[in-house]
């Protein structure tokens, strides 16, 4: 796909490999994502985005957030006519004549059970949808989930650039953790002052993950009032700035000498993950480096399927878990990695009502070798 292309093109020509008419969005109070990703700015009341084989591209939004939309379009050299409305009924005469056509994709996941679901694409709610078929009855609406795929999964040479942007914005952040967090402050305020620096610069790419002691076992801890005690402090963590998320986890030891168990576990996991990302490259089945991490962790000794339970990797991008098949041991042979394809790397061990070890790092697919955009200590970094 050509990278010269805007975001709006490029939906236009996966609509002729697909046979479509039109791809058509619908958000109201940001129930769907695609609609900042494809505008460049969060519009918030009831809109549509209809982006047209035939290149009439059309916008229909409230009067307050049109002429922001129309900005943000233009500045990004995107050719669409952006139309307001004052009433349902005027409403309704605008869509049907942009949806009265025989194929109109939607954000519709249509099969979202099987291992390849298309859960990603489930954007819409159900009485819109309803509404939609009501307008159009003899429109076929279709998964607008190829379109988003192509869109989303591999990331252009801009995306990369606000990756790598974004992800050394985060690590500068997580280098100062040691100056200033203490024993006895809560988890929530170190959440708080992280997200407040991230405030500065852009926004979290999602709620912070502080988890102190036991907490730091469950991998999707809640962050709390719980006091920073010493010994073990994961915090997961990240930041969006433009196009791209961070998504970075660390973990700490607070107080004093670490335990052995604690380091020699660390370090296992640490080169576990070095062995994964040698197969972070472009045709390799996303299973893989789930696998040979695994098999490293089992030479040394650690039983894996107790105490590492989640998949290995996610997509980055847009949103921090992004477009893309995961990366786990138990997926299909079919997901395979692509070039420019972004990912996070986080194995984890962890000892239920005890402690937790998560080491996550950001990767770029490249053809013959990963880059690896962020990283974690070698040891583990003591405050």
């Amino acid at each position: 796909m050509n990278r010269n292309m805007n975001k709006f093109e490029k939906a236009q020509k996966v609509l002729h490999e697909i046979n479509g008419d039109g791809w058509l969005i619908i958000c109201v109070e940001d129930s769907d994502i695609n609609s900042r990703f494809m505008l460049g700015v969060a519009s918030h009341a009831r809109h549509y985005i209809y982006i047209a084989a035939d290149g009439n591209h059309k916008v229909i939004a409230v009067e307050m957030e049109a002429p922001m939309i129309a900005r943000s379009l233009k500045n990004k050299g995107i050719k669409a006519e952006v139309v307001s409305y004052s009433s349902m009924s005027e409403l309704t005469t605008l869509l049907s004549s942009l949806i009265k056509k025989p194929r109109i994709a939607l954000n519709i996941g249509e099969d979202i059970l099987s291992p390849n679901g298309t859960a990603y694409a489930d954007q819409i709610r159900a009485g819109d949808f309803f509404s939609m078929k009501k307008i159009a009855p003899k429109t076929e609406f279709i998964s607008a989930a190829p379109i988003i795929n192509k869109l989303r999964s591999v990331k252009s040479s801009e995306e990369l650039k606000d990756l790598r942007n974004v992800c050394k914005a985060t690590i500068e952040l997580l280098e100062t953790i040691p100056d200033w967090v203490k024993v006895g402050m809560t988890e929530n305020e170190v959440k708080a002052k992280l997200e407040y620096e991230y405030m500065k610069l852009g926004e979290p790419s999602f709620p912070a993950i502080v988890g102190t002691g036991a907490h730091s076992a469950d991998p999707h801890h809640n962050t709390s009032m719980k006091k920073i005690e010493p010994g073990v402090l994961l915090i997961d963590t990240g930041l969006q700035i433009y196009e791209m998320c961070s998504d970075i986890t660390w973990t700490f030891w607070v107080g004093g000498k670490p335990a052995k168990e604690f380091v020699d576990a660390y370090n296992a996991l640490y080169e576990s993950k070095e062995v994964a990302h040698e197969f972070f490259t472009d045709g390799t089945p996303n299973n893989v480096p789930a696998k040979r991490c695994r098999e490293y962790l089992a030479e040394k000794g650690y039983d894996h399927e107790k105490l590492f339970f989640h998949g290995y990797g996610h997509s980055l991008g847009f949103e921090a878990h992004d477009i893309g098949g995961r990366i786990s041991w138990k997926v299909p042979d079919n997901f395979r990695l692509k070039e420019n394809m972004v990912y996070t790397s986080e194995p984890g061990l962890y000892w239920a009502d005890k402690w937790g070890i998560r080491l996550e790092d950001d990767v770029i697919i490249g053809k013959g070798k990963c880059e690896k955009v962020t990283y974690n200590s070698k040891d583990p970094i003591l405050i």
